[in-house]
This record gives C-alpha cells, sequence and structure tokens, in this order.
C-alpha cells in the first residue's frame, strides 16, 4: 500500500497549503487569527516545474533507485576445451545481421556493463534473435503489452531482433543456468517476469526491477559475448505502478531500463538519461541511452555460439 500512503501524504500537503495560503489571504485583510507572539508562519513555496515534477512523484508511484546486478560468466565459458557442452548453432542463425545497424546522430552520457580486454562493449549476437518467454505468475494488468512495447523500443534503439516464445512456467533463481532440458539443446531464451522479495530478494525495497545476461568465452579474452539472461520485475510496484495515472508510462520506461540492462548498458550519472541509477520521471530514451544502445547493438557477429 505505499502508493495509497503516498496519496495520503499528498493530499495532506494540499490541505496545508490551501490553509496556509487562506491564512495569508486573511492576514492581507487583516482578519487572520491570532497567532502565537509576532511570529509568522515561514514556508517554501515550490516554484511551477517543482509543482509539476511533486505530482508527477504520486502519479508515477516513485522515485526509483535502480540497482544493477552482474551475473558471473558460467562454467562453460573457461576455454575452448569446454566447447563441446555448447549447444548447436540455431537454425535462425544468419551469416549477417539481420536487422540493419541503427546509427545515434546525438551524443550523451552512456556506459557499457562489460568491455572486452581490446575495448569493446560485450553484446549480444546480431546475427542471432534473441530469444525470450515470459513467466506470467504475477502478470500485471496490460503486462503483456508492456513487455511487447518495450522490447520494440530496444530492438528499434539497438537493431537487434527479439522472438517471443511464448510463456514459460521457468522461475526466477539468482544462479539461473543457460542450458536446461526444459528448452532443449539450445541457449535458454531469456527469462522475464514478476517476482516478489519474498521469492527472489534481489527484487525489494525501492528497486523495481533487475535485470542481466550471462556471458560465454569460447576462445578466451576478447570472445565474450551474452547468449541469455533474465529480467526480474516488482510484482507489486507495477501493479500499484499501471492502476495509478501516469503510472503505465513510467512501468513501461522501468521495463525498458532493465532491458537496457540486458542488451549491455549500465548506469549513468545524467539524470535526463533513462539509465539513470535513479528516476524521478524520465519515461523516454534519451540521447545518451541511443548511442549506448546502437553500440550494443553493433557487436561482432559469431559462429561458435
Amino acid at each position: 500500500m505505499r502508493f495509497v500512503h503516498r496519496v495520503q501524504s499528498w493530499r495532506r500537503y494540499r490541505t496545508m497549503q490551501r490553509r496556509l495560503a487562506e491564512l495569508d489571504r486573511l492576514d492581507r485583510r487583516g482578519e487572520a487569527p491570532a497567532r502565537g507572539g509576532r511570529h509568522r508562519l515561514g514556508r517554501w513555496r515550490p516554484r511551477r516545474g517543482e509543482v509539476v515534477f511533486v505530482v508527477s512523484f504520486v502519479a508515477i508511484v516513485a522515485v526509483l533507485v535502480f540497482v544493477r546486478v552482474s551475473y558471473p560468466s558460467v562454467a562453460i565459458d573457461s576455454d575452448r576445451g569446454q566447447a563441446a557442452r555448447y549447444p548447436p548453432l540455431p537454425v535462425d542463425a544468419a551469416a549477417d545481421r539481420i536487422l540493419p545497424p541503427v546509427t545515434a546522430p546525438s551524443r550523451g552520457e552512456h556506459a557499457f556493463g562489460r568491455i572486452t580486454a581490446d575495448g569493446r562493449p560485450v553484446t549480444y549476437d546480431p546475427c542471432r534473435p534473441i530469444h525470450y518467454v515470459v513467466n506470467t505468475t504475477g502478470l500485471p494488468d496490460r503486462g503483456l503489452e508492456l513487455v511487447r512495447q518495450a522490447i520494440g523500443q530496444i530492438s528499434a534503439a539497438t537493431g537487434l531482433a527479439f522472438k517471443d516464445d511464448g510463456l514459460s512456467g521457468e522461475s526466477f533463481v539468482e544462479d539461473r543456468q543457460p542450458l536446461q532440458e526444459r528448452y532443449g539443446n539450445q541457449w535458454a531464451p531469456v527469462l522475464i517476469g514478476w517476482v516478489d522479495e519474498v521469492n527472489f530478494p534481489l527484487v525489494s525495497g525501492d528497486v523495481a526491477g533487475i535485470a542481466g545476461s550471462i556471458v560465454v568465452t569460447p576462445d578466451g579474452p576478447g570472445s565474450e559475448r551474452y547468449v541469455t539472461g533474465q529480467v526480474a520485475l516488482d510484482r507489486d510496484w507495477f501493479d500499484e505502478a499501471v492502476a495509478s495515472p501516469g503510472g503505465y508510462a513510467q512501468a513501461r520506461a522501468v521495463l525498458i531500463h532493465e532491458l537496457g540492462h540486458l542488451v549491455g548498458l549500465d548506469h549513468v550519472t545524467d539524470p535526463g538519461e533513462l539509465m539513470a541509477a535513479s528516476n524521478s520521471g524520465v519515461t523516454e530514451l534519451g540521447p545518451g541511452d541511443r548511442q549506448g544502445l546502437a553500440a550494443v547493438g553493433a557487436g561482432l557477429c559469431w559462429t561458435d555460439t
């Protein structure tokens, strides 16, 4: 009920403002009731833009603090000798990238989650679609629509292709394995879904979601690439968000932020970017976000995974 408490606080604040305004009006007319001593009440008067910010704070549920979680490389990436444990090349692998590369005309702050020894960001393979599944446990209202819209924006900004593999009953675990019997002899698809802090403690408090990808390195340093990952979202936060005025846009922004982590972006300090470590109302990708997403979408095509 965090949202209800914030609404109640906002209403108390507005009531106080109205009463103080009435006192000022009566003061000017000489009709104000007597106050103790001669001290006049002092208070902060927010400027117009700041009033909008306060209203937006309530309307979009929360000022979020994002926490980046790094998933370690899995055991099979230790050396080439382990490559026999890799699944065969996917049937939808292409010789060239599936979608055209994206050019970001503007510049802004962006950061990468992981960098290779030669300075390249670690990325997904643009010659392979990124398969994903959704666990609908705790699915919020319009949850599947949120996923489709957020993935559409990330795909358009990166030039990476995504493939919807439907629904999955797979549960979220911190040490998710990239190869699982339930998905057959292939890399497990990216898992997207909603959790609570009891079942997945990494999502708790003001953290509305986390995301990360698993890295394999068939040929050692310099051959790193992402093969799968997961996006875990706080079900209580999303339930409150999509039910509140203006909250759907913020919920979509949180999901886009987490998908940004999935494909390789890290946090930045510029509050105008969606990949900022905290968010007080930004709902669209900023110039730095777009530049970073274009970069992680321009990775190498591999022939061995």
